[in-house]
């Protein structure tokens, strides 16, 4: 087990959430956060594992200047979302690296989510970090790749945020009285106005830098501008028949896949219900 952990930019959410679940665990947790680069030095000396939990465009500033400090034998990682331009500065340093990306921001609780880990130097470390997180009943899902994960993040993160703020802005545009709006609404258009509004309630320098700093991500979004333009055409040619095709051809690969997150909507739809009726 991990005893020593420090956490650079634990005084943020990520840092809030683990810090204080780690130490239930008999894990001794140090933080510093943007105001304290004068405790980075000692926190780096005495822990096992350091990771980096700072926004994504001071990520390898922090590492630059923790850097003399790390050595061989300590466990180096980080919580970003985007490995582009860490993890190849990670691997410049003496330490072991595994490069970590929990797959959630702030929740009431860790239990069930995801977190991605990616063994690029592990040394003895590998199984020691996976049971940190499956002792906060995580689930922990290994990818080797670094480029893979950012490629899987521009499907995952890239293309969902830029739909979401992007429907948000086009309902801002279209002049629309929202309370009117949403007072027609079924409970399947209230989900997703309620996962446009869980992303726009947010810190607006991350998702930023979560859309912009993957290189990925341009190439993913002008596939979605491409094909929403393709379907414009037959929408607007009112060519039904080839609408009806491209549909079933989408169910089609979506599979067993499709059925299950079908039948998962419908779940979320009925907790709404209660959400909002317990509301009123």
């Amino acid at each position: 087990m991990i005893r020593r952990i420090g956490i650079l930019g634990g005084k943020g959410v990520m840092g809030q959430m683990f810090q204080p679940a780690w130490e239930k665990l008999g894990c001794e947790v140090r933080v510093t956060g943007s105001r304290d680069p004068h405790l980075e030095k000692a926190l780096v000396l005495e822990s096992e594992l350091i990771i980096l939990s700072v926004p994504l465009d001071k990520t390898t500033e922090v590492l630059h200047r923790i850097t003399p400090w790390l050595r061989p034998g300590q466990l180096l990682s980080d919580f970003s979302s985007v490995k582009t331009k860490v993890v190849p500065e990670m691997l410049k340093t003496p330490a072991e690296v595994i490069s970590a990306h929990p797959m959630f921001g702030q929740v009431p609780s860790l239990a069930g989510h995801n977190v991605i880990l990616l063994p690029l130097r592990p040394g003895k470390w590998q199984h020691k970090y996976e049971r940190l997180f499956k002792e906060l009943s995580l689930k922990t899902v290994t990818l080797e790749d670094w480029k893979q994960h950012d490629h899987l993040m521009s499907l995952i993160q890239g293309l969902m945020h830029f739909l979401h703020i992007t429907f948000s802005t086009a309902l801002s545009k279209a002049g629309v009285d929202l309370d009117t709006l949403l007072s027609i609404c079924s409970p399947v258009y209230e989900a997703n106005f309620a996962f446009a509004c869980r992303i726009l309630q947010r810190d607006p320098n991350l998702y930023t830098h979560i859309l912009m700093d993957n290189p990925e991500n341009p190439q993913v979004i002008r596939h979605f501008i491409e094909e929403a333009q393709q379907s414009l055409k037959l929408v607007e040619k009112k060519e039904e028949a080839a609408f009806i095709e491209k549909f079933e051809k989408t169910r089609e690969f979506l599979g067993e896949a499709g059925q299950t997150f079908s039948a998962q909507s419908d779940f979320l739809i009925e907790k709404l219900k209660e959400y909002r009726s317990k509301a009123e």
